[in-house]
C-alpha cells in the first residue's frame, strides 16, 4: 500500500512540475534555466548588458538636451511609444530602453541628468521583479537610490513616479504575480512622497475585472496597443508643459 501512496505522490509532483514549466513558457524557459545553472553569469554587471543597451545609451549622449525638456525615462513600456507625437508640442526626449532596470537607469543616469531638464517621468521596476527576481523590497531600495539622485543633483527638475503596470498572464507566458506589483506600487507611493515627488498610478486604468491588464491593451501580457498609450497619454498630459 505505501508503495502505491509513494508513487502516486511522486506523479502528482511530476505532473505539478510540468504544469509549472509549462506555464513558464515551456521547453524555452526549461533550457533558460539549465543554461544559467551550467554557464552562470553576473547579468547584473554593465559588462553583461545587451548591445541595444549600449547603442541607446550612446544615441542618448550624442543628443543635444536642454533646460526646457521632458524626459519620459525607463524601460521597454516607454521605449516603444512615440511620445513626441502622442504629447505634440513641445521638448519631448524618450529615454526609455527594451530590457532596462533599476540598475541600468541608475549607471546611465549622467547622461540624462547632466543638464536639469524641465520634467521627468518615470516608469521603471518591472524587469527587476521579472528577468532578475528582485524581490520587491530590494527593487525599491534601487528605486530609492535614483530618486535620491534626483533630488540631490537636479532638485529643481520635477519628477513624476509612474506607477508600474498590470500584467496579463494569460496571454503568452506568465510574467509577475499582479499582487506583487500592487504591493511594489504601494511602497512606491510612500517613496515618492517621501522625495515630495508626485505619484501617477496608472495601475487602475488598464486593469480588468480579474485583476490583470485587460487584453484589449496588450498582446503579449506585459507591452501596450496604441489604446493603452493614448489612455497613459491622457494621464499625463495635464503635467505637460
Amino acid at each position: 500500500m505505501f508503495f502505491y501512496i509513494s508513487l502516486g505522490l511522486n506523479i502528482l509532483f511530476i505532473l505539478f512540475a510540468i504544469a509549472f514549466v509549462v506555464r513558464r513558457g515551456g521547453v524555452s524557459y526549461l533550457k533558460q534555466k539549465i543554461s544559467q545553472i551550467l554557464n552562470p553569469i553576473d547579468e547584473f554587471s554593465p559588462a553583461n548588458y545587451p548591445a541595444y543597451y549600449w547603442h541607446k545609451k550612446s544615441q542618448f549622449e550624442s543628443l543635444p538636451s536642454g533646460k526646457n525638456d521632458i524626459i519620459m525615462l525607463g524601460d521597454s513600456l516607454t521605449d516603444e511609444a512615440e511620445w513626441s507625437e502622442l504629447l505634440g508640442g513641445f521638448n519631448i526626449l524618450n529615454r526609455g530602453i527594451s530590457g532596462d532596470t533599476t540598475d541600468r537607469v541608475l549607471y546611465r543616469l549622467d547622461s540624462i541628468i547632466s543638464y536639469p531638464p524641465n520634467k521627468i517621468f518615470l516608469l521603471i521596476g518591472i524587469n527587476d521583479l521579472i528577468n532578475e527576481n528582485r524581490t520587491v523590497k530590494d527593487t525599491l531600495i534601487k528605486y530609492e537610490t535614483i530618486l535620491d539622485e534626483f533630488k540631490r543633483r537636479i532638485p529643481q527638475t520635477q519628477v513624476f513616479v509612474q506607477s508600474l503596470l498590470p500584467v496579463n498572464n494569460n496571454c503568452e507566458r506568465f510574467w509577475q504575480d499582479n499582487q506583487n506589483i500592487i504591493s511594489f506600487n504601494q511602497d512606491l507611493r510612500k517613496l515618492a512622497l517621501k522625495y515630495d515627488y508626485l505619484y501617477l498610478d496608472l495601475f487602475p486604468n488598464l486593469v480588468n475585472t480579474e485583476g490583470e491588464m485587460d487584453k484589449q491593451y496588450t498582446h503579449d501580457g506585459l507591452h501596450l496597443h496604441g489604446q493603452a498609450y493614448q489612455i497613459w497619454r491622457d494621464i499625463i498630459k495635464q503635467y505637460i508643459p
